[in-house]
């Protein structure tokens, strides 16, 4: 067991949903674009104190990898091999750039391995043993002058724009099911919201699978989450958007509001079972009014039933919370709700009626780079959740309060 100087700034034992939260850091910057193997990454699992309790290393950095019941990881890693027209990376530099999609057990052996250089941001095993990913395409020149929106002048250096797919791979790597942006989000609907460049459209950086196997996404350049069929691929729900065209004038214009959000993170409905189900929740960065919030919607209303700042007030403990990228925000069996601040290397958790902060930690190491303390995502599990959590020491420990 690796232990590590503890982050943890404030820890009511009481309060908190005492577990086990998992965490990666994010490597923003990896020296020399032919060199993929130019450092490993690592997945942490840390208890309430900020002690490592377990740790994977993986193949190559982890943009971030999410736990199993079975005890296993699935992770997208970044690597920096291209032939030179690899979306994501120069002269296609975007971000969320993955490549490699591996599943490692608990004892960190490599137990699936697949390969796709347009995969980025997100991704997820199905019940059935298949895999799901997001993936980019250029948009067909024909279609270009149909992206409205975003910051003039902001394409890629040949005028290239990107969109998003969804890729369903079964166990050896063949496509059993595919879905294309360009086929099934509106032009005239989902428009590029006007703090946005033009290198993609869409910029999907969200894939949650729901109940029903329906997908539920979220488009950062558009400032929507939404939903898709799995059966037919047409989107049957968005909520957030920024940008729209007045009908009358047919305009471009812009709105803000409680209902709306601003290059939004982590998309998903809240699983039934926990306080909430069935709501929307997601990581709203809050790109137009500078202030970051957890935000829960109502999909049948389109409703705003909760967020994580108190009514009427932009900060929390003093600080106004603010991560202009990554980021997310998961509800908790007892009603709390954990943020994921990705930016700055801070998780917090909030009570679901004060909205007071019941646990806080901050990063305590860094990586060179433009964004040295990112995590693009933070869950926490239940002391029971995987078998293996048995051998671990006690996931709750002393109070740490100010």
């Amino acid at each position: 067991m690796k232990k590590m100087f503890s982050g943890v700034t404030y820890y009511d034992p009481e309060k908190a949903f005492n577990g086990y939260t998992l965490w990666s850091p994010l490597v923003m910057h990896m020296a020399g674009y032919d060199n993929p193997n130019d450092r490993p990454g690592e997945v942490n699992l840390m208890d309430m104190s900020g002690n490592i309790v377990h740790q994977w290393k993986t193949q190559f950095p982890t943009f971030y990898s999410y736990l199993m019941e079975d005890g296993h990881i699935l992770c997208g890693l970044r690597t920096t091999k291209t032939d030179g027209n690899r979306p994501g990376l120069p002269p296609y530099a975007m971000g969320g750039a993955q490549g490699y999609l591996h599943e490692y057990d608990w004892d960190g052996n490599l137990v699936f391995e697949h390969i796709d250089p347009v995969m980025h941001h997100d991704f997820k095993k199905l019940p059935n043993g298949n895999y799901i990913y997001l993936g980019w395409e250029k948009i067909p020149e024909d279609l270009l002058p149909r992206v409205r929106g975003g910051k003039k002048g902001t394409e890629h250096a040949d005028g290239s724009i990107f969109a998003d797919t969804i890729v369903e791979i079964d166990s050896s790597g063949n496509t059993v099911w595919s879905w294309r942006a360009i086929e099934h989000l509106d032009f005239d609907l989902d428009i590029i919201g006007p703090v946005h460049t033009r290198e993609e459209w869409s910029h999907q950086n969200t894939l949650w699978v729901c109940e029903d196997g329906d997908i539920m996404s979220s488009s950062r350049h558009l400032d929507i989450g939404f939903k898709i069929s799995k059966k037919t691929g047409e989107v049957t729900w968005r909520w957030g958007a920024v940008a729209y065209i007045d009908k009358e004038t047919g305009q471009l214009e812009a709105r803000q509001g409680p209902n709306t959000m601003g290059g939004q993170h982590d998309v998903h409905v809240i699983p039934s079972g926990l306080p909430g189900a069935g709501n929307m929740l997601c990581y709203d960065n809050g790109m137009y009014s500078w202030c970051s919030r957890a935000v829960e919607v109502d999909m049948t209303t389109n409703e705003v039933v909760w967020e994580s700042l108190k009514p009427g007030e932009w900060y929390i403990n003093g600080r106004v919370p603010f991560s202009t990228f990554i980021s997310g925000a998961r509800r908790l069996p007892n009603g709390n709700t954990l943020l994921c601040e990705g930016q700055n290397g801070r998780f917090y958790e909030v009570d679901y009626d004060n909205r007071d902060i019941v646990w806080e930690y901050y990063r305590p190491t860094k990586d060179d780079g433009a964004s040295s303390w990112a995590i693009f995502r933070a869950f926490r599990h239940a002391p029971d959740f995987c078998p293996q959590f048995a051998s671990l020491p006690p996931a709750a420990g002393p109070a740490i309060l100010l």
